[in-house]
């Protein structure tokens, strides 16, 4: 597999290519202005790149892309225990990185509560800050939907980009080794 640094060369070099096609499609097929239309492709560009650097799909393992969250590392560990290693769960185009998201916004709004109940405790929060908090997320959603969108797309070619240099090196090693030829370089520890 491609190391974390050819895999980083390859988010950011995809997500400079895709955002002014994201631009490009938005003026294209839809009647949006000029401005919203660049804000739209922005959202998805930094979506990419967040993706591909945070959230990889290589985040099921011990890797530098878990060790990119610093203190917050453990945030991964259930994730790392249960998901398996290239596994559809991890590695797929579309499920794996709406799973990450998902898995996030679960550990975050765990967080959050637990924060705010601790807070109600010592009378600094109330138990309803965390449903304001929740009910205005989801009123984001609701009245922002280019916005969400573009995330959600750009959070999953942020991904695929990954999965794609993941499947092109393993069956091109294949195809390779089905001719009599070898790659050099076997990529065991690829993540470090």
């Amino acid at each position: 597999m491609p190391s974390a640094r050819t895999h980083d060369i390859i988010t950011v070099v995809s997500g400079v290519v895709l955002t002014p096609l994201a631009y490009y499609a938005v003026r294209t097929y839809t009647d949006l202005t000029p401005a919203t239309a660049l804000a739209g492709s922005l959202y998805f560009g930094g979506a990419h790149i967040v993706s591909g650097m945070l959230f990889s799909p290589d985040l099921d393992i011990d890797s530098t892309i878990d060790n990119r969250w610093g203190v917050f590392f453990w945030i991964w560990r259930p994730y790392m225990w249960l998901i398996p290693h290239r596994s559809f769960w991890s590695h797929s185009l579309l499920i794996a990185p709406l799973l990450r998201l998902g898995y996030f916004a679960l550990v975050v709004s765990a967080l959050v509560w637990v924060v705010v109940w601790l807070g109600s405790l010592i009378g600094l929060t109330t138990a309803d800050d965390h449903r304001a908090l929740v009910s205005g997320v989801r009123e984001f959603i609701v009245t922002h939907p280019l916005e969400t969108w573009a995330v959600v797309l750009g959070f999953c070619t942020g991904s695929a980009a990954h999965t794609v240099a993941d499947w092109l090196v393993t069956k091109g090693s294949r195809l390779l080794g089905s001719y009599g030829r070898q790659l050099r370089r076997r990529y065991r520890h690829h993540d470090r």
